[in-house]
């Protein structure tokens, strides 16, 4: 029988948590929304992210897309994380892996006390369906 208790290769001096944030808000219409999870008490590295949605956002002649960011507190200054992520491109109800850029430093991708995840969303015209459920589910490597 596997010990399926024990850190996974690389892993070793992390704990797994997952930041849960929804985004509660409706999306507005030509316009960027900002949607704040917050962050986490101890030091931590983000890992990777998923996005669902019950019901997928959609614009008949725009594009609805998003971007995950983490708000450096010391610097005052956003971190984008991923590329543009289209939700209209989503599946209802399943979750979507988000691929973080390959070129951002350790720095880049952890959160000291103070910083947060924040998902901005951006529309170039109306929202015909609004997004229903839509969650960002980040899993953090705490350190310490």
């Amino acid at each position: 029988m596997g010990n399926y208790f024990s850190p996974l290769a690389g892993r070793f001096g992390v704990m797994p948590n997952l930041l849960v944030g929804r985004c509660s808000a409706a999306i507005g219409n030509s316009t960027t929304t900002t949607y704040n999870f917050g962050g986490h008490p101890a030091k931590s590295i983000i890992n990777r992210a998923v996005v669902s949605a019950g019901t997928v956002p959609a614009s008949t002649s725009g594009t609805i897309l998003g971007v995950l960011q983490k708000y450096d507190a010391s610097a005052d200054a956003a971190v984008a994380l991923t590329d543009n992520i289209d939700l209209e491109a989503l599946t209802a109800h399943e979750g979507t892996a988000v691929t973080l850029l390959p070129t951002l430093t350790d720095a880049q991708k952890t959160l000291d006390t103070g910083d947060t995840v924040r998902f901005v969303v951006t529309t170039t015209n109306t929202v015909t369906t609004a997004a229903v459920d839509l969650m960002v589910n980040v899993e953090l490597l705490v350190q310490n």
